[in-house]
Parts: C-alpha cells; structure tokens; sequence
C-alpha cells in the first residue's frame, strides 16, 4: 500500500474520519512503545551501568545507539519508503522493532554490553522508520489546513513513550528488573500494529509511483532550501532535547540527592510537556496564523535559550522543575511544526525523502548530544560544560530560524 491518494484529502477531516483514526491511534502508540525503548537505560542509567559492568559515560551509549544507527540510515530508508509506501515500510520496522526487544532482553539478561549495542542499534534502523513512514502516513492523509494539527498530534507520541519511560521503567525494574523493559516494548509495537492495520484497509492508497535512485532523490530534495534551514533547525532542537532527556535523571539525583524514582518523576516532566506543545504548536500555525510555520520556530528558540541557562545555573529545585515545564513545552513547539514545514515544501513522490532527510538532521543531534555532553561531564567533573554546549545548540537554532523563509504552501 502507499500513500494517501491526494484526491480525497481536501474532504477528510483528521477528527471524523474513522480509518484514519484508527490509523492515527496505531502509528500514536507505536511510536510511544519505541520512545519506551529508546529511553529505558537512560531512566535507570547507574543500575545499568553497575549490572553491565561499565561507566555511566559508556551506558549512555546505549542510549546514544538508537538515534545513532537511526541517522546513519534513515535517508536512504526514507526512498524505500517513497518506493514501497508507507504502511509496508511501517509493517517491516515493527517486525524488526519486536525481534530487537526480544534480543535486548536476553542480552541485557547475560550482562553482555556489546550484543545489547548491537540489538539496539538494529531497533535504530526499524524506530526511525517508523517514525518517517507515519509522519509522511499521517501528513499526507489530511488537507492541507489540518497537517501541522494532524501531524503534531502525531508526535506527541515521542513525548508520552519518553515520559512514560521516566516514570515507569524504575518502577518496573524494582520490580522485575530493567531488562523486562524491552519486552514490553515489544509487546506494545506488535499490538499497535495491529491497530494501523484496521485503519489502513479504509484508506484510499496509490501504488507509490517513485523509482529514482537515492542520489536522484537526494538531488531533488536538496535544491529545496527550506529543507536545509529545517534540517539544522531540527539538529539544534534534537541536541537538546536529548541532553534534557538523557542526563537530566542523573543531573537530579547527583547535584540535588533525590532518588532515582524521584528524579525520574522530576524528568518526566520535561518529555510529557510535549503532548500539549506539539499538538499545540501545529493548531497554532494552522488556525491561528494561517499556516505560517517559521514564527512559531522563532519562539520555540527564544524562549528555550535563557531557560537553558536558568537550569543550570540556579540551586533551587522548584525553579528547575518550573523551567522544566516551560522548556519541555517551547522546544518541543518545533517538532509539531518542522514536519508539516518540510512536507508542504516538496513535490508529493519525495515528501518521503525529504522527511528523512530532516530526520537525520535531527537525529544525528539526538545521537550525538547525550555523548558530547557524558565526555563534557567526565572530563570537567560537573555538568556546567555539557550546559553550555546545550545553550550554544539553541543559540544556533534561533539564528537559523530568525533567517529561515517561510514555507511555499503556507
């Protein structure tokens, strides 16, 4: 099956239409059980370190894995998936997603750290396409006045599976240890697929029309500038909110001596603000300023950056956990937002391209930033340097969105 026909979206409506709704829901909580996985060692991150026989600064790294092998390979998935379509490219990842929990668990189990990378990594490859073939699903199968509403509803997913990892993997593995937490992963995937196939048998689909080669597409999608400015702007938001996400329930349980459940709580925090904003910042840009995409990553930007500042430099818990909120909601204002900025911007038969291409962009910040920010950690022996690195990402991705033009369809 492939996309959406884009005949029948001008009279579809994302909030009546019952096929869609389903395959909303499916892709929803697909991507929140692979969110669920990607998260689980950062949310117990010294109980993994001290199983697994290693240092924390190397554990992150299994965090670091997913969004890593997900980089690395999702432009070139992003073709297939202009190719086969998005339903069977989704159908794959979570094949791959459910063996990859399975293998976690056992290796995680023996206290092997290298098999575990392995297992992760390969998850890497499936989550990312996931992630792009239901963004491009889910953005293609509504009007143009209700994409950046569809799609941030979407990706509130990413959020809801990060805070669900926060809150609930230290309870989980107190009770029967972290490693089941990739079973229930993959356990999750499977049933939520389920839920897409039921929607997806009521949707009119095209046969994918698309038989260009990677370099063909890459060529096609690169003379879009929009594509660049959304590719570094995504880079910047993706660097931080990883840091916040990976390095915030030690930062807590370090600096302030909380516990690891209250730290997670705490953490939790940041993530779950994201199943208002990204939702939020698409309805924005849709009702409130006619689909004018770019002033809404201009706030996102602006107000993230003194906020960054201002946790890391006050010694007073509850304004953290009050900045937290504000700086969960703002950044994550963006990814309800680069989506639909990108996919309005490129012909229909490579919006697939183009969204994987925006997706290592900020993937590639999502993998690299917990890592930079462990050796800025270790080497100065306090978080402040990894902070800085952290306000400098946001700084960047400010002045990109202040120079950044409007979308073509907006």
């Amino acid at each position: 099956m492939g996309s959406t026909a884009l005949a029948m979206k001008a009279r579809r409506s994302f909030a009546d239409d019952r096929p869609f709704a389903w395959c909303l829901l499916g892709t929803w909580l697909l991507t929140a059980a692979t969110h669920y996985y990607v998260i689980t060692p950062a949310s117990v991150l010294g109980v993994v370190a001290g199983d697994l026989g290693t240092s924390e600064a190397r554990a992150i790294w299994l965090v670091s894995a997913v969004p890593a092998s997900w980089a690395v390979t999702n432009f070139v998935l992003g073709v297939w998936i202009d190719r086969l379509g998005d339903y069977r490219m989704i159908g794959i990842g979570t094949v791959i997603v459910v063996l990859a929990g399975i293998g976690s668990w056992w290796t995680a189990l023996d206290g092997a750290f290298l098999p575990l990378m392995g297992t992760r990594l390969a998850a890497g490859v499936a989550v990312g396409v996931i992630w792009t073939a239901s963004t491009n699903l889910i953005g293609g199968a509504v009007s143009a006045a209700n994409r950046g509403t569809a799609i941030g509803v979407f990706l509130t997913s990413a959020p809801a599976g990060f805070a669900l990892g926060q809150l609930s993997v230290p309870h989980v593995s107190a009770a029967v240890g972290w490693q089941s937490n990739f079973l229930l992963t993959g356990l999750a995937a499977g049933l939520a697929f389920a839920l897409v196939t039921v929607g997806i048998r009521g949707l009119p689909v095209t046969p994918p029309t698309n038989t260009a080669s990677v370099g063909a597409n890459f060529s096609i999608v690169s003379e879009h500038r929009i594509v660049w400015y959304a590719s570094a702007m995504a880079f910047a938001a993706y660097s931080y909110y990883l840091f916040m996400n990976s390095w915030l329930p030690s930062y807590l349980t370090e600096e302030f001596a909380l516990s690891a459940e209250l730290s997670g709580l705490l953490a939790a925090v940041f993530p779950a603000m994201g199943v208002l904003s990204r939702a939020g910042g698409g309805f924005i840009s849709d009702r409130l300023l006619g689909q004018r995409r770019v002033p809404v990553l201009q706030a996102a930007f602006l107000v993230s950056l003194p906020l960054v500042v201002l946790i890391a430099g006050t010694r007073w818990l509850a304004l953290i956990v009050a900045a937290l909120v504000v700086a969960g909601f703002v950044i994550q204002l963006t990814f309800g937002v680069v989506y639909s900025y990108v996919q309005e911007s490129v012909d229909a038969d490579v919006s697939g391209t183009a969204l994987a291409f925006v997706t290592t962009a900020g993937i590639s910040g999502a993998f690299s930033a917990p890592i930079v920010a462990g050796e800025l950690i270790e080497l100065s022996g306090s978080y402040l340097l990894a902070f800085a690195y952290a306000t400098v990402l946001t700084a960047m991705g400010l002045v990109v969105s202040v120079s950044a033009p409007e979308s073509r369809r907006s």
